[in-house]
């Protein structure tokens, strides 16, 4: 029986001081994040932008997206989406922010979102699939894909840099801070996007596409027809409306960028062929944002956004018609969304 009285004390003793060392952690946490966040808030002007007393942002939001993109030369096509409707949540701790929105009854149509705001850089991540697409082929060589085994893929990175630390891209995006009066600022801007055909492989076997583990595993149940990539650097202007005793909230921002990088894959019968694009007559890109808050009170709000991004690259390897090639790239996302904050400081 001393025994194991001495045996339950020590399991307890062990079991307290591992939950001491994991309090501490999340103390010593905590208080690092508050004092970094009361670091950046003080080299804030509080007469344009304010905090909420609160570090948890929870969000119900309803959205609408549409993807196109046509490409020119020797495989033309034209895939859309048409109008895609989805339900989502999403959770930012701290102005740290992950969503994930489904259109239900749908496989494989999704949107998964990655996003911070801070006081001058801001970062946003966007990954989508979606399928149901409309469209035709045109293609010189091969059999034309059956287009309702097909989705479309597409991945996003835009990097930003607000130069006037008195408008707020937080308060902008997602009312993760409070704009109290009225501010524009210049935007650099630098962006990442990948477009991605692919399609369903359900009763034949896979070959390996791309030799790595991560490549195989995204490639087991897909093959890609053709994924194009596009880096671009760029610069515009926003700015922030405050209305109604900083009650309403009117944003609007446009971003035109030159593409610095683009290129495509094709994948064909287990083999890929890379192709870069050489410099061309036109090859730019733009964003455009708008959108309306209302902030009732500190815990919740209501909004409704909108943005869209836009491509256009078009090149001629020569002088001769059949060396032309064409890339137009478009999506668009409306989103109604219901904020509610807690946890307090």
């Amino acid at each position: 029986m001393k025994r194991l009285l001495l045996l339950l004390f020590l399991v307890l003793s062990m079991t307290a001081a591992a939950q001491q060392r994991k309090d501490s952690f999340w103390n010593d946490l905590n208080d690092f994040m508050n004092m970094r966040e009361n670091k950046n808030y003080a080299k804030l002007d509080t007469n344009y932008i304010g905090r909420y007393p609160y570090h948890w942002d929870a969000r119900l939001f309803y959205t609408s997206t549409g993807l196109l993109i046509i490409n020119q030369g020797l495989d033309s096509f034209t895939l859309s989406t048409g109008m895609n409707h989805r339900v989502g949540v999403g959770l930012s701790f701290r102005g740290l922010g992950l969503s994930y929105s489904f259109a239900i009854g749908k496989k494989l149509n999704f949107n998964l979102a990655v996003d911070n705001y801070s006081k001058h850089f801001c970062f946003e991540y966007a990954l989508r699939f979606t399928g149901g697409l409309q469209g035709e082929f045109s293609p010189q060589t091969g059999d034309i894909p059956n287009i309702d085994k097909m989705y479309l893929g597409e991945s996003r990175l835009n990097l930003f840099w607000s130069f006037n630390p008195r408008f707020s891209y937080a308060a902008a995006m997602k009312q993760a801070k409070i704009q109290r009066r009225s501010a524009g600022s210049f935007i650099a801007s630098l962006s990442w996007s990948a477009w991605d055909v692919l399609t369903i492989s359900e009763d034949e076997e896979i070959p390996l596409l791309i030799d790595n583990p991560i490549g195989s595993l995204i490639y087991n149940m897909m093959s890609s027809n053709f994924l194009y990539n596009r880096v671009s650097v760029g610069g515009g202007y926003g700015y922030n409306l405050v209305l109604g005793r900083q009650h309403w909230l009117l944003h609007g921002s446009l971003v035109p960028m030159w593409t610095v990088y683009e290129s495509t894959l094709t994948f064909k019968d287990g083999e890929r062929t890379y192709s870069p694009y050489p410099n061309g007559y036109i090859a730019m890109s733009a964003t455009a944002r708008a959108g309306v808050y209302f902030r009732w009170t500190d815990r919740w709000s209501l909004g409704l956004s909108g943005v869209i991004n836009q491509m256009v690259s078009r090149t001629h390897f020569s002088s001769k018609a059949e060396n032309f090639r064409g890339f137009m790239g478009q999506d668009w996302q409306v989103r109604l969304s219901l904020s509610f904050r807690f946890g307090s400081r």
